[in-house]
């Protein structure tokens, strides 16, 4: 435990907390993202990992937590070679405790000597605009890249409201760029750097609002619907397996035979090194957010610089904790 004007730093593992501090830790959660999260769905998040517990560093003011930094082991690929990355994840504090940025940094280190100690080899993230320039400065993380949004919108006016009345004209597009003629393509892309989607993994990352298809020669694709704040009713192509061109395209076939009509567009954000036709690829400037992603090594003799490259890397929304 370390303090510092006034508040104590305490580094926890998920089974060391108590079911106070749990609440604690979920109600403020509720404060600073404006969401619920059950027991249920904690103990999933944090406690099915390879090592069964997930890494907290809290900070404490009057005995009350009130601000935490989170990291998540899981199997990675690098290169060949099993490892274990960890994914950093709500990184909270409360309104009333922001004061001084070294805060975070507070909670930060005791968690990336336990996860040295436990042979974590690479801490990483995807934080928002906030959180993206405190991570770089004070916690030392570099750049991989960003992820790109793909879209095939099945109304127009998702796009541009005042076209509302082209809808239907855009529907028979939409329907004709489906079924173009697909072309031969017998390339299979190499990752070297992505997780291990194994059950465990799905147990972990997925619950009873995400869809599974099955698709032929053992592919599969994870996928969620969600109704955005404004209405928009949207398909989240979460993740494909194996993420080839040909797996791709036959899960965006199969959903767009199924849910062209009850949903207003399909997306999937990630990095892929082919065309994802009929999606299509939204430029910076009209993305609803930037997704960044950055991280730290931790153990310089079993990573090298090849990590901050993000064409290395098989990512998309299902290595993070979000949809």
């Amino acid at each position: 435990m370390v303090s510092a004007m006034g508040r104590e730093f305490v580094l926890k593992t998920t089974e060391q907390l108590s079911q106070a501090e749990k609440d604690q830790i979920c109600r403020l959660f509720v404060k600073v993202y404006g969401k619920n999260i059950s027991n249920e769905d904690f103990d999933r998040k944090y406690r099915r990992t390879p090592f069964g517990y997930s890494y907290h560093g809290l900070m404490l003011s009057d005995g009350r937590i009130v601000g935490t930094y989170n990291t998540v082991p899981y199997r990675y690929r690098y290169f060949g070679r099993e490892v274990i990355f960890a994914l950093s994840v709500d990184l909270m504090v409360d309104q009333e405790h922001r004061r001084g940025p070294f805060n975070v940094r507070s909670m930060a280190d005791p968690v990336c000597r336990a996860m040295q100690d436990d042979r974590i080899d690479f801490v990483f993230g995807f934080p928002n605009e906030m959180a993206y320039a405190c991570v770089k400065k004070l916690l030392g993380w570099k750049d991989i890249g960003e992820l790109d949004f793909y879209i095939l919108a099945h109304k127009i006016s998702v796009m541009v409201p005042r076209l509302r009345s082209m809808n239907c004209l855009w529907r028979l597009l939409t329907a004709g760029m489906v079924r173009w003629p697909r072309l031969p393509d017998g390339s299979v892309p190499i990752y070297y750097i992505q997780k291990i989607c194994d059950a465990g993994f799905e147990a972990h990352r997925y619950d009873g609002q995400h869809h599974r298809l099955e698709m032929g020669k053992s592919g599969k694709c994870m996928y969620r619907l969600y109704p955005e704040s404004d209405g928009v009713r949207t398909l989240y192509i979460i993740d494909v397996d194996p993420l080839e061109k040909t797996f791709f395209r036959e899960a965006v076939d199969e959903l767009y035979r199924r849910y062209s009509t009850s949903t207003d567009l399909m997306l999937y954000v990630g990095r892929l090194p082919f065309t994802p036709r009929p999606l299509l690829r939204v430029p910076v400037f009209m993305r609803p957010r930037r997704v960044y992603v950055c991280g730290k090594i931790l153990a310089p003799g079993v990573l090298d610089d090849r990590v901050f490259h993000i064409e290395n890397w098989n990512v998309n929304i299902s290595n993070f904790d979000v949809r």
